[in-house]
């Protein structure tokens, strides 16, 4: 489509008459009013720290204008500074405009910064103010709010999109899309020109600050954003000269003017970052109302009264009954809000039925809901659904593997259950009302690229969660920032609230407990009730209190009840002669323990023995918690709440009373213990003896060793005595007779991990660091946590014993089964043209993953290996917990590439496993007045979800003593790969930690450029250097913290 033409003098003369004519005959000194506009873009200015809106009467400032030179078709033409909000980005075919960042106010400094003389279809536009090289930008000088770290496996919630679009949107632009009209002069094109009206100026607290007039902390962009994403500028129908001349006025605000110009569209941006959208050809249209400064506007363009300035920020809620009666006939929806852990105005609900979530884009359509909240929606109109990434062919590498291993697999597993056709999932029951509404929905986004998108109309239910945070002092209240970056900042409590006996101390950072209090629509952030105080921010346990809640864990620092510790077995109990009867007694077997050297709770233990030639009987011994956890008790119910332990760096937060899970249950050597025991016969070549029978029953063991990992390498190292064994054998057992069988074990697990990589299993390991801690709790010393052959052993026959249960389960009904689906077609295709642009492919007609990515370490290194593997686990998903009754092609388990797999072994430190227990014993039952295993499903969803919890506080604690390690040593320097590449931040991979981080381009530079060409960002550094940065590049990073508690990471880039 051709550029629309400068407009004419005649046209500028029409205009005017237009305009004349709409104002009654007046002169046009006013704003005209536009359809465009609704009365969500009239809202009282930012609210910050909850203070309230402000009263103040606005500030007369008559600033003189910055002009810019109009093209030589209309010399006369001129064209005044454009406020940020005047720039309305309208996409074809639904597709909607970039978010806005939330460092709105650094990016209103750049936006006063103009390049040089550039020509833009053929118009040179030249800047009043200093030039500067094209494409640059100033950093601000003050840090910017910091930005969550984010987990490189998805979990909890989705990620965000590949390519998305940097945080936050002005709502106000959002709404200009709904309804649109033809500013006069302006020429109509295929796309239409919709006129954007601006929101509200500042208070004049925040002018002084240098924030843009009309913009919100997280809701905010500049004119160099909307430099970068419109490059095509054509001057349309403008004032003249003559125009623009007003005489001096002392007591008014100077008379606003109407600014149009038109832009063509814009070639798709190809760059690639890890959470930004590749960016759509669009047609954008500057069409602006400039205000003077400080000018305080209505929606018809006059001035805004003190009535006006009390407006809401957000919308109010629909009335209980409303909410219902829209959920009801169906033009409403519901479901559990989740937020972005990285970006806080991306949320999601799950709608069963519709292929995509629901997308809610930003805090102002979130409505006052937090992360958890059972919200009611209302779908947008189809012109605001997000686009999702264009359909590409796909790569080859990334097809599955068309190998067939089916007589390998046979002989490494013998499975005796095979899979049924798929089937039907049956649609929950909903109003035939709701089943059309989601219909029609669903019936839109099939072979679509569009993400439906809505907003909260109402909370059906508060999530209800405390939150801990750091306390500071504002004007009239204390505020909360909670740790939990998804939360809004500066919550107010008030100070007659606090307890009598709480002191706050503004020079000291303090940490404290809150929860959510009441929410008006007249502020961005709610009051906070306080809870407790927590302690001083520069203590670790504060900090580690803090990931408890915020990860929903805090529940494991409660001690048990009296009634429960009244239940337990004292520490002298033994095993009952009844009790011995009913088992197989192995107590004069050689069973031994492989554990880490610091390990309390001992789940597992092994053992060997000769059967004939080439033939052994394995065995895998698991403690028996269920004898001492019995179903529907109070001890049960606490364990169903807590579902896992939580292993932190300084201590295990364990599931169950220590007394079980470190004495009566642990398998510590020359005790007798109480066992569920599982036995085998296997070859040395790692297969299984189809003709054998498997044993699975109840047994009571005596183990002979309690070995550390250290000691079994050594010995599968061929080095049996140089080291003394930390704990020697036990029963008349022999260093030598174990160190066989622990041979014997090595050899047969060596031959089984090969051959399950070669048959299409997946291992994608990320380091995990180790810290030394003094016997203050510091760390003191840091390194990665060993990975090592003996850690491979035990691994190989916890697999195949946790599968063999599985199968046992589905041959006799019911099972608890750990299912893992396939990463998402579309990302992992993403991730493999990713690798393809550096010469990464695959053929998976010829090898597997692993063999592969084995090959790639020893071509291109350990750099490559470890940032590959990153782009691949990326789309991975996380397993889960399902209850199947009959075994589908759905209960796969795709890293281990097996039909259905479960967790038996171990159940000191999950519930799971505890739930399989009990389903394996009454699948051994004769007695047929044995009751039932009660299974629900609220009970597998608590397991997912507590798993996922204590997954994060881990990583979350690990970044912890990361960064008091870093406090204490002094700076570090480390490898990072970049992963991420967007137009103002990075995101990279830190080689050694496991972890990756986004960092803004303005945290790290004092200016910096990107090339789209290349997709390359530029960065000068605060030493002059200039650093490249792109895809899959290794660089130095630098890492040290902030001065101030709770302790950051503070990264620098290091030239190189």
């Amino acid at each position: 489509m051709d550029p629309p033409q400068p407009a004419t003098q005649q046209a500028i003369e029409e205009q005017r008459a237009i305009r004349k004519k709409q104002n009654g005959g007046k002169a046009n000194n006013t704003r005209p009013s536009l359809a465009s506009e609704d009365k969500e873009q009239d809202q009282a200015p930012p609210i910050h720290d909850n203070e309230g809106p402000s009263t103040k009467p606005p500030k007369t400032q008559n600033k003189p204008r910055k002009m810019v030179k109009t093209p030589a078709e209309a010399p006369e033409a001129r064209r005044e500074s454009v406020s940020l909000e005047a720039v309305e980005l309208i996409e074809p075919s639904g597709m909607r405009g970039p978010k806005q960042t939330k460092h709105g106010k650094n990016r209103a400094k750049q936006g006063k910064e103009t390049r040089k003389q550039e020509k833009i279809d053929g118009a040179e536009v030249k800047q009043a103010t200093p030039r500067r090289a094209s494409g640059w930008h100033d950093a601000p000088t003050r840090d910017p709010p910091s930005v969550d770290t984010d987990d490189a496996v998805v979990d909890a919630e989705p990620p965000m999109e590949a390519n998305s679009r940097p945080p936050g949107r002005n709502k106000a632009m959002k709404q200009a899309s709904r309804k649109s009209t033809t500013a006069p002069g302006v020429t109509e094109h295929a796309s239409p020109l919709v006129p954007s009206a601006p929101a509200p100026p500042s208070s004049t607290k925040n002018r002084k600050k240098g924030k843009a007039n009309g913009t919100s902390k997280d809701a905010t962009t500049s004119i160099d954003e909307s430099a970068e994403a419109t490059t095509d500028v054509n001057t349309a129908t403008l004032p003249t000269t003559a125009q623009r001349k007003q005489p001096k006025k002392t007591k008014k605000q100077p008379d606003a003017v109407l600014v149009a110009a038109s832009t063509t569209s814009e070639a798709t941006e190809t760059q690639s970052h890890d959470n930004q959208r590749p960016r759509p050809k669009r047609i954008a249209t500057n069409i602006a109302y400039v205000a003077p400064a400080g000018a305080r506007l209505n929606d018809k363009g006059g001035k805004r009264s003190a009535k006006d300035t009390r407006k809401s920020v957000f919308e109010a809620h629909l009335s209980p009954k409303d909410a219902a009666e829209g959920l009801r006939s169906g033009k409403l929806l519901s479901g559990d809000m989740r937020v972005n852990k990285h970006n806080r105005n991306d949320a999601y609900v799950s709608i069963p039925g519709l292929e995509f979530d629901i997308y809610i884009d930003g805090t102002i359509d979130q409505n006052r809901a937090v992360d958890g909240d059972t919200v009611v929606l209302s779908i947008l109109p189809q012109s605001e659904w997000r686009t999702k990434d264009a359909k590409q062919s796909p790569s080859s590498s990334a097809m599955t593997s068309s190998l067939d291993f089916s007589t390998t697999l046979r002989a490494l597993w013998n499975p005796l259950v095979h899979a049924s056709p798929r089937e039907a999932t049956a649609a929950a029951v909903a109003p035939i009302e709701l089943e059309a509404h989601v219909a029609a929905l669903q019936a839109k986004l099939v072979q679509s690229k569009l993400q439906p998108t809505a907003k909260v109309v109402h909370i059906l239910e508060r999530k209800g969660d405390s939150y801990v945070g750091v306390l500071r002092a504002g004007r009239d209240a204390l505020l909360f920032d909670a740790v939990d970056k998804r939360l809004p900042r500066g919550m107010r409590i008030q100070r007659e609230l606090l307890p009598s006996d709480f002191k706050f101390d503004p020079k000291s950072a303090s940490l404290c407990m809150c929860t959510l209090g009441t929410w008006s629509p007249a502020h961005r952030s709610p009051n906070a009730n306080f809870v407790k105080f927590v302690g001083p921010a520069a203590s670790v346990e504060s900090d580690i209190l803090g990931l408890l809640t915020t990860n929903n864990l805090l529940g494991h620092l409660e001690p048990f009840s009296p009634e429960i510790e009244a239940s337990l077995p004292t520490q002298d109990w033994c095993i009952s002669d009844d009790e011995l009867a009913r088992r197989r007694d192995l107590r004069e077997w050689m069973i031994f323990s492989i554990d880490p050297p610091t390990a309390r709770d001992l789940d597992d233990a092994m053992s060997i023995r000769h059967v004939r030639d080439d033939v052994f009987e394995v065995g895998v011994h698991i403690a028996d918690v269920s004898h001492f956890l019995t179903e529907g008790s109070a001890l049960d119910m606490v364990a169903q709440e807590r579902c896992t332990s939580v292993y932190l760096v300084h201590t295990v937060l364990p599931m169950l009373p220590r007394v079980l899970c470190e004495q009566l249950c642990s398998l510590n050597a020359s005790v007798d213990r109480l066992a569920f025991s599982v036995l085998w016969h296997m070859r040395t070549d790692g297969s299984m003896v189809a003709e054998s029978p498997i044993w699975f029953g109840k047994t009571v063991i005596r183990s002979c060793c309690q070995m550390d990992y250290g000691t079994a390498q050594r010995i599968l190292d061929g080095d049996r005595t140089s080291t003394p064994w930390p704990r020697a054998p036990t029963g008349g057992h022999s260093t030598d007779s174990i160190a066989s069988c622990v041979e014997q074990l090595g050899t047969i697990a060596r031959a089984r991990r090969r051959q399950r990589f070669e048959t299409g299993a997946i291992k994608l390991h990320r380091p995990k660091l180790s810290f030394q801690l003094d016997d203050n709790g510091d760390p003191v010393a840091m390194n990665e946590y060993p990975i090592r052959e003996s850690n491979h052993l035990v691994e190989e026959f916890m697999l195949l014993a946790n599968y063999l249960v599985a199968q046992r389960l589905i041959q006799h009904g019911t099972a608890v089964l750990r299912h893992h689906l396939p990463p998402e077609t579309s990302k992992w295709e993403n991730a493999w043209r990713q690798l393809e642009k550096f010469g990464l492919t695959m053929d998976p007609t010829t090898t597997t993953l692993t063999a592969w990515l084995a090959t790639l370490e020893q071509e291109r290194g350990s750099f490559v290996l470890q940032t590959t593997r990153h782009f691949l686990t990326k789309p991975m998903t996380t397993a889960e917990y399902i209850i199947a009754e009959t075994l589908t092609d759905e209960h796969r388990h795709y890293a281990l590439n097996l039909p259905y797999y479960t967790h038996f072994t171990s159940p000191i430190r999950r519930y799971a496993d505890v739930l399989v227990h009990r389903l394996l014993e009454a699948s051994l039952a004769t007695d047929a007045t044995s009751s039932p295993v009660v299974l629900l499903e609220k009970t597998i969803l608590q397991c997912n979800f507590q798993k996922r919890n204590s997954k994060a506080a881990q990583q979350s604690c690990d970044n912890i003593y990361l960064a008091r390690y870093i406090h204490r040593t002094g700076a570090l320097r480390t490898t990072a790969a970049v992963v991420g590449v967007g137009t103002r931040s990075f995101t990279l991979m830190l080689l050694a930690f496991g972890f990756e981080q986004r960092i803004n381009a303005s945290d790290v530079g004092t200016k910096y450029a990107f090339d789209k060409l290349t997709e390359t960002l530029r960065v000068t550094t605060n030493e002059g250097a200039t650093i490249p940065l792109s895809l899959f590049q290794e660089i130095q990073v630098e890492l040290t913290t902030t001065g101030s508690y709770p302790l950051e990471l503070v990264y620098s880039l290091v030239p190189q």
